[in-house]
């Protein structure tokens, strides 16, 4: 394993062992992982040869972001759920060959966002489409 998963391991046997810190405790280790995490970025960032640079630049690169979940009550320490949601999407897009135009790329999205967000509001997507197609939209009026 390398140090940043061991670092990141360690982020989470912190949350473990702490279930309700004060946000003084989370700010404290939140310093603290991330100023050893800016340490080990500095430690291959300037070494073009070595196998760990590009990860040692990336790691510096965002490593504001890589603890927020120490920081953030409740804030998940991956993005999986936004992966999951779209992977149908990434799917569907590979089995058709894609929509072939920018036009037919931005329908395809416009639906599918408004399909997801229908269902997340808990709604009916036939009722909310069919509403939706029968409200008159500024650019057909004259």
């Amino acid at each position: 394993m390398t140090d940043v998963g061991k670092l990141y391991d360690e982020a989470h046997t912190w949350l473990a062992a702490h279930p309700t810190p004060t946000l003084a405790a989370r700010r404290t280790e939140y310093a603290d992982l991330f100023t050893r995490a800016c340490r080990l970025g500095e430690q291959y960032a300037l070494t073009y040869d070595h196998p760990c640079c590009t990860l040692a630049k990336r790691v510096l690169r965002h490593q504001d972001e890589l603890f927020q979940f120490v920081l953030v009550p409740g804030l998940p320490a991956d993005n999986n759920l936004a992966e999951r949601s779209i992977r149908p999407l990434v799917i569907m897009r590979k089995i058709s060959g894609g929509t072939r135009s920018a036009e037919g790329t931005k329908t395809r999205l416009t639906l599918a966002c408004l399909l997801h967000t229908w269902a997340a509001r808990n709604l009916n997507p036939f009722s909310e489409c069919l509403a939706a197609l029968q409200k008159p939209t500024a650019a057909a009026s004259p």
